[in-house]
């Protein structure tokens, strides 16, 4: 095994851990803090098997996904990291899902899953079920050194047992801290011990599962007709119906046959829904004529252009270079990044100084194009930021940026190509 391949094992296991900190994860970990409070007389023996099965569910539905990959690479498909957000049905479904744990931390209907021992034991099924969302929900989300890593993984090059064995490393080092707090009893004792405000923290952790449902509904909203996404809105109410309905009406007091009778009726009223409401067919796709010497500040904030490769050969024409952001609606540190960092008085005065055109590459939806400039680039995922000079070369930013950082790269690339040369 080479060091080059050792080097960047070990940076898709760092990039897996600070996913942790990412706010696409932050719901599911709220979830794995409050069991951890509430199981936390639990022997050691107990804990570790939940670790376990935790870390089991992460790094299986990764591997799950390394075999996707490889299936679609050999097909001749461009992949990326993150490019299942691209699919409506899988936003749609993990929307759904994630709307339906907030409804569990809230009350709405209790149910707890396990193996192994009962419901009430251990709910190893249930920590097993939260690391394959905790996966999912990472992978829109790219994190210092995984941008790296994943650039290998998806590499059409790569072997498969390579690409295997780096979403392995990317899995385990998400499953690392909850891990090591299972095996390591001193960390384990220092959670907080179980008591009445436990009731509190548990619908405060359904509101946050509730804003990570409404975050993905903006995504899927961006992928659907005005009324497709209307209609799965109407769905959701009546998945709520149903499931408060199942706890209402056929919950542990009531007998056998009405709990069953219950369940069936909200089975079939759900589903029926689903086939009456649910339509996902996509926008019609419009192409709007752009003028590329329109300001790039309007109305005190970043006058952004649709990225397309004419664009930039235009510009390079002018000896005139161009900041494209790689970005999606999914990507949710894209989010914050334009938000903190980008979308401020000190970039917006500098574009307007330097000149330098702001181009945006919406990832959301399926591109050819945007996915051949990330390839060109070197990059399986976004958050991607990037000045293309008019010679030909580029200065491609980390995925972490600051202000600062941004503002001395457009200054640099401004001295090379000044404003009063634009052709």
């Amino acid at each position: 095994m080479g060091t080059e391949l050792l080097t960047t094992m070990g940076l898709a296991f760092l990039g897996g851990v600070i996913l942790n900190v990412m706010p696409c994860v932050l719901p599911v970990l709220t979830m794995k803090i409050f069991h951890m409070v509430k199981h936390g007389q639990q022997s050691p023996s107990s804990h570790r098997l939940h670790g376990l099965a935790y870390s089991a569910g992460i790094v299986a539905t990764l591997m799950l996904l390394a075999v996707i990959v490889i299936g679609l690479r050999a097909s001749g498909e461009v992949v990326g990291w993150g490019m299942q957000f691209q699919n409506p049905s899988f936003v749609a479904a993990l929307t759904a899902l994630i709307f339906v744990f907030g409804l569990n931390s809230l009350g709405v209907f209790e149910i707890t899953l396990s193996f192994g021992g009962g419901a009430q034991k251990d709910g190893y099924l249930g920590s097993f079920i939260n690391g394959v969302v905790a996966a999912i929900m990472s992978t829109p989300c790219s994190a210092p050194f995984l941008g790296t890593a994943a650039a290998v993984a998806l590499a059409s090059e790569a072997a498969w047992w390579q690409t295997q064995l780096l979403f392995f490393c990317i899995g385990m080092g998400l499953a690392s801290p909850f891990l090591l707090i299972s095996f390591i009893p001193v960390l384990a004792r220092a959670m907080p011990r179980p008591g009445a405000w436990m009731e509190t923290f548990k619908h405060l952790m359904g509101f946050t599962l509730i804003g990570a449902a409404i975050w993905l509904y903006g995504v899927l909203q961006n992928q659907l007709t005005t009324s497709g996404a209307n209609w799965f809105l109407g769905f959701l109410l009546v998945l709520a119906v149903a499931l408060w309905a199942v706890e209402r009406f056929g919950g542990l007091g009531e007998t056998r046959q009405r709990a069953a009778l219950v369940r069936l009726s909200a089975l079939a009223l759900v589903v029926g829904a689903g086939f009456g409401m649910i339509d996902l067919s996509p926008p019609p796709r419009t192409s709007a004529v752009v003028a590329l010497d329109q300001p790039v500040v309007v109305d005190g904030h970043i006058n952004w252009i649709p990225y397309s490769e004419k664009g930039l050969a235009d510009m390079a024409l002018r000896s005139r270079p161009v900041f494209a952001d790689f970005t999606a609606d999914w990507c949710a540190n894209c989010k914050a990044n334009e938000k903190i960092f980008l979308e401020t008085d000190a970039v917006r005065s500098t574009l307007q100084t330097t000149g330098i055109l702001p181009m945006m590459a919406d990832f959301t939806n399926e591109d050819d194009e945007i996915a051949a400039g990330l390839k060109k680039l070197g990059r399986t995922a976004v958050p991607a930021y990037v000045i293309y000079m008019p010679d030909g070369t580029f200065d491609l930013m980390p995925e972490a940026i600051t202000t600062e950082m941004v503002v001395e790269r457009l200054e640099a690339a401004s001295r090379r190509f000044p404003p009063d040369q634009f052709r």
